[in-house]
């Protein structure tokens, strides 16, 4: 067998040796057709795995923004919860010290010496009224009207 050696030159191969290259080389050829193979499946896994990892990560990066979402809504809920409550503190406040301060030091100032007479004269039970009074003027300390008004209670 004549074979081209690249130089242009011709050399002479052994038809044994001939034989012993062919067979290497369909080995060789097999082995990395076997790599080849091998490779592929193992790409196909590591393409299989990097597919399931970026599912995992836009899940986690959409759980992430709902969280920040969710969190952004109860503080601003929180917030508004808190500017109700202070409103509702002040409305309870200006309601307290214009309004129920004043009927109550009126209900106070009822209870005079004269209003007991008349009141004994009419047949009313004094025991009953006083417990009235009492009461009247337990909630004019509740509410801290002593604070707002000019009469002290008895």
């Amino acid at each position: 067998m004549t074979t081209d050696n690249g130089n242009g030159e011709s050399g002479d191969i052994p038809t044994g040796q001939t034989d012993r290259l062919i067979a290497q080389a369909e080995r060789l050829i097999t082995a990395m057709e076997s790599i080849a193979q091998e490779s592929g499946i193992s790409i196909s896994r590591l393409e299989g795995r990097q597919q399931r990892q970026h599912r995992i990560v836009v899940a986690l990066s959409a759980c992430f923004a709902l969280l920040l979402a969710a969190l952004a809504a109860i503080i601003i809920i929180g917030i508004a919860i808190r500017d109700q409550a202070q409103d509702i503190e002040r409305i309870q406040s200006e309601v307290t010290g214009e309004v129920l301060c004043p009927l109550y030091e009126q209900f106070i100032n009822a209870d005079t010496p004269k209003a007991r007479l008349a009141a004994k004269a009419a047949g009313q039970d004094l025991e009953v009224r006083e417990h009235a009074f009492q009461v009247i003027r337990e909630g004019y300390l509740t509410l801290g009207c002593e604070s707002v008004s000019v009469i002290t209670p008895k």
